[in-house]
């Protein structure tokens, strides 16, 4: 495959200075706009925003992740994968300038959903039709491809294994419970497969704690939903939290007071504690979900400063926004920024 040759400044020596942990500067919030098929990219220093866009062919863009100064956006049914990169100005990095997109194949009829980047090169990309997963080098864009379970959804990253999302759907209904595909990311890819309780599992996100938090979903109109707590060592699933509602979404790990944070369009944003295991905001807690401003909550992101980035897709027949909120418990509002059509989910990147 060709490949590509970035702008040397992206790959140069960092600009600024290392970024503090009370700092959020340098940081940018990707969100994808499913609807017109755009990336709004915030900044967590001024909240100004950036559009980008990726419109070829059926690209149905949903999920993200960021490293470093990329963004790698899985393009659905578009069988590919756009890649955003950001970094500050020469001479004196006060400015935002922006390499080109670019959009990297898939193999024909793969789908791309869930994305997790490995490192400053390597994505993993869940490819549903093809029941695989794709390590992608996002800068020369080599693929290579890795059998999995039953409808991948997500992949996530614990050390150097790989834990793939197996929503083990026919069409959109369930077929039984989910499971996860797990193999050393850089090794001999002897595959595990780890049972998970819940089905139609489609989000994964890796806490401080090194335990990996599974999403299921659940059955549309069931409010079935649930979350898996995996213990990647012992590579079994070591607690179920039943409660989360209907269709509950993307979680994102909050260090404030050990709490998972999680999506949902008709609760708003519900929480874990995950140092006791439980359900502390949601449809069955003592404490509802929070909804800014009255929003349901699609997808979330966390920048350095703590503060909270809630997705709200509204109707998703005009432009969505993103809320952006101080850190758990009070979710003050401090701005709220217009996104494109129908926004899904966020991720964070940074700037060199």
């Amino acid at each position: 495959m060709k490949r590509i040759v970035l702008p040397a400044l992206i790959l140069a020596a960092a600009c600024s200075d290392a970024l503090e942990q009370t700092s959020s500067a340098g940081q940018l919030i990707g969100v994808v706009n499913a609807s017109d098929r755009t990336l709004s990219v915030i900044s967590a220093t001024d909240f100004s925003v950036r559009t980008r866009s990726w419109q070829i062919g059926s690209a149905t863009p949903r999920t993200i992740d960021g490293h470093g100064p990329f963004f790698v956006v899985p393009l659905g049914s578009g069988n590919a994968v756009g890649v955003s990169s950001f970094y500050m100005c020469p001479p004196n990095a006060s400015s935002l300038c922006v390499v080109p997109d670019y959009t990297l194949p898939l193999a024909p009829g793969s789908g791309a959903t869930g994305v997790a980047i490995q490192d400053d090169s390597i994505a993993w990309i869940a490819n549903p039709n093809l029941n695989t997963v794709t390590r992608l080098n996002y800068l020369s864009g080599d693929t290579t491809s890795v059998a999995v379970g039953a409808t991948p959804q997500a992949v996530a990253i614990v050390g150097t294994r790989v834990f793939v999302v197996n929503s083990n759907l026919v069409g959109a209904t369930p077929a039984g419970p989910s499971w996860l595909t797990s193999f050393d990311c850089c090794g001999v890819r002897t595959t595990d497969s780890i049972p998970l309780t819940g089905v139609n599992a489609r989000f994964a996100t890796v806490g401080d704690d090194s335990m990996l938090y599974v999403v299921a979903s659940g059955h549309v109109g069931g409010a079935d939903g649930k979350l898996s707590i995996v213990d990647p060592v012992t590579q079994s699933e070591s607690a179920v939290l039943n409660g989360l509602g209907e269709l509950p979404g993307a979680a994102a790990f909050h260090p404030a007071g050990a709490r998972l944070l999680i999506a949902s369009t008709t609760e708003g944003i519900l929480e874990v504690n995950t140092s006791i295991r439980t359900i502390t905001r949601g449809p069955q807690a003592d404490t509802p979900g929070f909804k800014p401003e009255g929003d349901g909550v699609s997808g979330l992101a966390i920048d350095l400063r703590g503060r909270v980035y809630a997705v709200a897709p509204g109707t998703c027949a005009a432009n969505g926004v993103v809320h952006v909120l101080s850190a758990p418990p009070d979710y003050d509002e401090v701005h709220t920024v217009t996104v494109g059509v129908c926004p899904t989910t966020a991720a964070v990147a940074a700037t060199p």
